[in-house]
């Protein structure tokens, strides 16, 4: 009699194992766990489900008709980089603070609340150059979450070595070694912030070198020069400070998500049809009840409606518009 639950523990057990090791790994990846229900639906308190950049599910929130949506919340979340409380609901017309609200087309017109919540790979704080200023960031960043990257020639700045730009922090400390190199790697890499340490003097020489190789303007705005806020730092342990400063304020503003500039971008939405017969949304790839009528595709959730279509067709079908 215990079998069930026993078997639905066991699955969730699994799932959250299995996010810990997608975390250990640095890989992006979404949650979806149903957190309240209202009869009837096929979803239960506790379902959960992983879903990837690429629109992968690993496990099972609900039927046909939660399922696309979770997927679909669940890419907008990792675009975003934010969590997000989602109710499918027949009642679409309330609308609550916060929420996201999703039409329920099933028949069953039950109500399924979804918490999605993104896990991205750490931030990377990137240091360029072999000095003391290196060595403080690489022992301050990893305490505020960052994943420290050490920068020993411009030739590492590459999106192997940093598959998530969009989330990547770039301090360039070279003093003159390869300061240019190093800034028009962050510029290629199209990351969000390019923080050089040099005297007044030494940054204009090196912003000038980067205009005379076809670098504009709006391109040259992310880097920082004097790298960090202005708290009258002297020293290398405050100047790391005050760059470490610069890039959380920077980082909250921005909100990295997977978005543009990422080698792990979230898969297009899924384009989605409704069934003509009961009003249920259906993912049209993959989809394996389909009818062709009028020179238009109709898509079905099972092969009930499917036939109830091919019986009456004239009943269902939309006219086409001139």
């Amino acid at each position: 009699m215990d079998r069930p639950a026993s078997n639905s523990l066991a699955r969730r057990a699994e799932s959250l194992r299995r996010a810990g090791e997608l975390a250990q790994a640095e890989r992006p990846f979404a949650v979806v766990t149903v957190v309240r229900t209202e009869p009837s639906t096929s979803a239960r308190t506790g379902n959960r489900a992983i879903v990837f950049p690429d629109g992968e599910v690993e496990g099972w929130v609900g039927g046909g008709c939660i399922q696309p949506t979770a997927r679909r919340e669940a890419l907008a979340a990792l675009e975003e980089g934010e969590p997000r409380l989602v109710r499918i609901t027949p009642d679409t017309a309330v609308s609550q603070h916060n929420v996201f609200i999703a039409r329920m087309t099933c028949a069953s017109e039950g109500t399924a609340d979804l918490y999605v919540e993104p896990f991205l790979p750490r931030p990377t704080l990137a240091a360029a150059g072999d000095s003391p200023l290196a060595a403080t960031l690489a022992a301050v960043g990893p305490p505020l979450g960052f994943r420290f990257l050490a920068v020993e020639d411009a030739t590492r700045l590459n999106s192997e070595a940093i598959p998530h730009p969009r989330d990547t922090w770039l301090v360039v400390a070279t003093f003159g070694e390869f300061d240019e190199d190093a800034v028009e790697a962050g510029l290629r890499l199209n990351l969000p912030y390019v923080g050089l340490v040099a005297s007044e003097r030494r940054a204009a020489s090196v912003l000038s070198e980067l205009r005379s190789r076809g670098w504009d303007e709006e391109a040259l705005g992310v880097v920082s020069s004097p790298a960090g806020l202005p708290i009258g730092a002297s020293g290398q342990e405050e100047i790391s400070l005050s760059v470490m400063a610069e890039i959380v304020s920077s980082r909250a503003k921005l909100r990295p998500g997977l978005r543009e500039g990422s080698s792990t971008r979230p898969a297009a939405r899924p384009e989605e049809a409704t069934d003509p017969v009961c009003g249920m949304t259906v993912e049209v790839a993959g989809a394996r009840h389909t009818v062709e009528h009028g020179g238009r595709d109709y898509y079905f959730c099972c092969p009930g409606c499917k036939r109830e279509f091919e019986a009456e067709p004239e009943k269902y079908a939309s006219p086409i518009s001139a």
